[in-house]
């Protein structure tokens, strides 16, 4: 072949094409990178994000699908496609947990009967102890009616109010006992401590706390010994 038909060959990214085929590559490029990056947004709200950077390394020959050079003189085939290499942080932000901190430990009922005419109640309201007392009992068994006082008022007595209450703990559970004419209320706090409450019941009515008779004083909450 004489020197006149001879062609120059291509050089790299100049041959016919290559500066499409790059214009295309940094296209690709930048639609995933903004594809990947956008999640982040949705940090703030404790989602998973992703983002990165990716980039394509091209062989200095490009190929065609049956692995040959797309132009005359384009050296030997290196890689049929542009290779794209994809670098990606994940970044993982949790929701905060509330932690609830206990202020009572509950609800509870508890009650005893120790003659036909009324019945002695104990109740518990979100760490609030109550006495009540049903008369009629004999009389009238489905009698729904509570009260307490001295006068057998309507309603519960609230036994938070009494003087010796506990409150560094609150309080978990409460009952009652009666004999005769005195019933006894019980409470145990959170922290596991047992305190007892002397109540008057003369078997016409209910009375927290027990009033002060000669030389004993108004009863209070007092914490029982040993504790448990």
């Amino acid at each position: 072949m004489s020197p006149e038909r001879m062609r120059a060959p291509w050089q790299g990214p100049a041959a016919p094409g290559g500066a499409d085929r790059v214009r295309r590559l940094a296209a690709i490029a930048t639609a995933v990178t903004v594809a990947v990056a956008t999640p982040a947004v949705a940090v703030a709200a404790g989602m998973t994000s992703r983002t990165g950077a990716t980039t394509y390394t091209a062989g200095p020959h490009p190929c065609d699908e049956h692995g040959k050079p797309r132009h005359r003189g384009g050296g030997d085939c290196e890689t049929k496609h542009p290779t794209p290499t994809v670098t990606v942080t994940e970044t993982v932000t949790q929701t905060a947990t509330a932690t609830a901190t206990a202020t009572a430990c509950g609800t509870g009922v508890d009650s005893t009967q120790p003659n036909g005419m009324e019945q002695f109640l104990a109740a518990l309201v979100n760490g609030t102890p109550f006495a009540g007392r049903r008369p009629n009992i004999n009389a009238t068994p489905d009698n729904p009616n509570i009260v307490s006082g001295p006068a057998n008022t309507p309603g519960w007595t609230d036994l938070s109010t009494i003087t010796g209450y506990p409150t560094d703990s609150p309080v978990c559970d409460v009952s009652v006992d009666a004999n005769g004419s005195d019933a006894f209320y019980k409470i145990i706090t959170q922290g596991g401590s047992v305190y007892t409450l002397h109540c008057a019941a003369n078997g016409t009515a209910l009375v927290c706390p027990a009033p002060a008779q000669g030389n004993v004083p108004q009863s209070r909450w007092t914490a029982v010994s040993p504790q448990p």
